[in-house]
This record gives C-alpha cells, sequence and structure tokens, in this order.
C-alpha cells in the first residue's frame, strides 16, 4: 500500500477521508454503548456492584491479556483485514444484546461475555489501526492525521452522551446498544474501500519466520533500546495508573463529597469534554508553537493542575460548578494532546514491520494500567475518603510531566524519521 499524499487539507487524501469517516461513525457509537451497557446492567438486569465493576473490568482486561500477542500477529499480517474483521465481530456481539433483550433471555452472563468478546476485538482493531495508519497517509503528516481522529473522539464524547440519554428515554438501554452495532457494520462497509495492504516484510537479512517469543522480545527491545520511546512508555504507566485513579471516584466525589447535584455533574463532564475536543483541535499547533517535548512536559502537567483545583470544591453552588467545569477542562485537555503526540511519534521512528508490536507493547501496559488504577483509587478512598484520593492523585499525575522533563524526550523539537533508529543519543530526532 503507498501513501496518497495530495497538498493542502488531510481530507484531499480519499482514503484518510474514509478511514476517518469510519471511525468517527464508529467513536460515536461506542459513546453511546458507554452509557447504555452499564445502564443495561444496573436497571434492566439489577446487577451487583459486583457485576458492575466487573463490565467495566472486562473493556480493557483484553489488552493485559492479549495485546502483546495480537501486537505479533498485526506484523505478520495485512492490516485491512483485521479491521474489517474486528469491526464485523463487533457489529455481531452488540447486535445480540437487543435481540436478547426482545427474546426475553438477556442475562448479566451475556452482557459481560458480550463486553469481552467486544474488548478482544477492540484489541486487533486498536493496534492494526495505528500500524496501518503511517502506510496510508505518510509519516510527515501522521500529527495532523491523528489530530483529526482525536477530534473526531473527542467530539462524540461530547455529544455521544447525550444522544444516549435522548435514545434511552424513547427506547430502552438494550435497544439503543443496536445503534453502536449498527456503527460498525457502517464502519467495517466503509473500510473495504480502503486501499488493500500486504504482510510487513521483515526486516532485510532476517531469514524464516520468528518464534512468538523471539518477535515480542524484538518489540520489547526497540521500546527498550530507543531512550525516547522508553521514557514516554514509563511516562504513560503513570499518567494512565492515576488518571484512572481519579476517574474511579470522580463522580463519587462530586456528588457525595463536593455535594454537586446530578444535573450539574452531568454539565460538568460535558465541559471536560469539551477540554478534550479543544486539545485534540490544538495539538497539531501546540507543536508547532512550543516544540514535541515542551509540549509533552505541559501536556502531562496539567491534569495534576486540574484535579488538584477540583480536590478544592465544596458546595452545591453555581460557583462550585463553575469551579468543577474549570477543572474537569483542564484536567481532560492535556490528555489528547499527549495521546496525539506520543502516538504520532511513535509510529514515526517505529520500522514498518514492528509497528504492531510496538504499540502493542505501549498500548497494553497503558491501557491494563486502567484497571490497575481504578482499583487503587477505590482501595484509597475506603481507607482515607474521597477528597483525599483526589489529592493524591492529583500529585501522582505530576510525575509523568517530571519523567518527560528529566527525559531527553525534552530536547525534541519536532517529528522526524530519524535515518537509524537511535539507540542513547536523542540528538537525531528533533532540532533546536
Amino acid at each position: 500500500m503507498e501513501a496518497t499524499r495530495p497538498p493542502g487539507s488531510l481530507f484531499k487524501n480519499r482514503a484518510f477521508a474514509l478511514f476517518w469517516a469510519s471511525q468517527s461513525v464508529s467513536f460515536l457509537g461506542t459513546q453511546i454503548s458507554y452509557v447504555a451497557l452499564p445502564l443495561t446492567a444496573v436497571v434492566v438486569l439489577d446487577a451487583t456492584p459486583m457485576e458492575a465493576g466487573l463490565l467495566g473490568a472486562l473493556e480493557s482486561l483484553p489488552f493485559l491479556l492479549f495485546g502483546l500477542f495480537v501486537g505479533v500477529l498485526v506484523d505478520r499480517r495485512a492490516r485491512r483485514p483485521l479491521l474489517i474483521g474486528a469491526n464485523l465481530i463487533r457489529f455481531a456481539a452488540l447486535a445480540w444484546i437487543p435481540v436478547a433483550y426482545l427474546l426475553d433471555i438477556l442475562t448479566i452472563a451475556q452482557l459481560l461475555l458480550v463486553t469481552f468478546l467486544v474488548g478482544v476485538m477492540t484489541v486487533f482493531f486498536e493496534i492494526a489501526y495505528m500500524s496501518y495508519l503511517p502506510g496510508l497517509v505518510g509519516k510527515d503528516r501522521l500529527m495532523e492525521a491523528n489530530g483529526r481522529l482525536q477530534a473526531s473522539a473527542s467530539t462524540a464524547e461530547v455529544a455521544g452522551p447525550g444522544i444516549a440519554g435522548g435514545l434511552i428515554g424513547v427506547l430502552s438501554a438494550p435497544l439503543v446498544i443496536a445503534v453502536d452495532a449498527a456503527s460498525y457494520l457502517v464502519s467495517a462497509l466503509t473500510l473495504l474501500r480502503l486501499p488493500a495492504d500486504k504482510a510487513p516484510r521483515p526486516e532485510a537479512g532476517a531469514e524464516g519466520k520468528q518464534s512468538v517469543w523471539a518477535s515480542l522480545r524484538e518489540g520489547f527491545s526497540l521500546v527498550g533500546r530507543n531512550p525516547l520511546l522508553r521514557w514516554c512508555t514509563i511516562a504513560v504507566f503513570f499518567l494512565s495508573l492515576f488518571f484512572s485513579s481519579v476517574m474511579a471516584v470522580y463522580f463519587l466525589y462530586l456528588i457525595d463529597e463536593a455535594g454537586l447535584s446530578s444535573t450539574a455533574v452531568g454539565l460538568i463532564v460535558a465541559v471536560g469534554s469539551v477540554g478534550g475536543l479543544v486539545g485534540a483541535l490544538l495539538s497539531d499547533r501546540l507543536i508547532t508553537w512550543l516544540g514535541v517535548g515542551p509540549t509533552l512536559v505541559a501536556a502531562v502537567a496539567l491534569p495534576g493542575f486540574g484535579f488538584l483545583l477540583l480536590a478544592t470544591v465544596d458546595g452545591n453552588s453555581l460557583g462550585a460548578a463553575v469551579l468543577a467545569g474549570v477543572a474537569t477542562f483542564i484536567g481532560f485537555f492535556g490528555i489528547p494532546v499527549w495521546d496525539v503526540t506520543v502516538i504520532s511519534f511513535r509510529q514515526t521512528i517505529t520500522p514498518e514491520h514492528l509497528q504492531g508490536r510496538v504499540n502493542a507493547t505501549v498500548r497494553s501496559l497503558s491501557w491494563g494500567t486502567l484497571a490497575v488504577g481504578s482499583l487503587m483509587g477505590g482501595a484509597l478512598a475506603t481507607g482515607l475518603g474521597l477528597r483525599q484520593t483526589v489529592v493524591i492523585s492529583a500529585i501522582g499525575l505530576f510525575v509523568p510531566s517530571l519523567i518527560v522533563l528529566l527525559s531527553p524526550v525534552r530536547r525534541m523539537r519536532r517529528l522526524e524519521m530519524p535515518e537509524e533508529t537511535p539507540t542513547d543519543d536523542p540528538s537525531p530526532v528533533g532540532s533546536h
């Protein structure tokens, strides 16, 4: 597959425009299920707190279980068929929920199984798409492409829950999940129109096919020996850990500790989602103005400032709600800036035949850590209290910024593909 890079807007690249459209549809569907799935479990199936917690854990657990092995597979197969197959299976799995509900045979066990299966297919899709995108748009336009995709995801986060709430009011939560199922079918049909790709060629000089374990070691090796990849990966571990910790108690804190109403909390979350959208839209410009390193340092410092501010919110008043909205806006703003920049950087410096394994290594660590962080947040809240948990998590969110500040990453100014992947000297990447 040869990248098409027409001048001007990236949307002049027909292949990217189709891919962006397919992703935008599925992003919106995913946000609708984000609301409808737990409501189906709690309201329709009377799920216990443990079952509700398990439902959330099963969404990210597949990354921890299968992510690394999927990365090996992605580096040995054409990526487009994997994308299409993953979306078709997600469509079929989610479509079963409204069907089973109408037949009056839906159970919590079925809901958990569907959630786990969708999570497994999400592992395939996420790793394959991050490995497919560089060949689709060219490495010189990855920042722009990832920024457009992140903006679509953030827009869906703003609009999706509201749309879901309206649809659930008219229909019911299990039937609304059909919208998400349909979005995956539309996405799969759109992906059929993308250019076909071939399985990546192994590195020159490699003979035969490596074992799975040797392939895994090769992916780990690149992340470990490249100082820029290594430090960004360490930083994302702490970012995922402490961000998921604070988000585990976020809603309980605002309602039970701060004393805000449910209506106010809904508006505050919407304001935070707008912060994520603005961050996604400005990420490319921030890189141009500040450079890669300074942008990353600032991006991962903002969540700490935002959630420290959130820890001062108290009382069900307009002033408290505005303060919580501003704090959440700041807390959410930096995350997509980090994601767009780091993903683009990783895709840029990773050789084609290692894209799947390197993306899987980092994705498995970051998404797998989300479950650990959620458990940590719950444990801290149980032992110390909700407000103390927000403060501790917010302080912890400064750790990734400190890691980036003290690493070679801070000296990067722009994303470039070096002639050879660096080992210890960061100078080939970026310029002053």
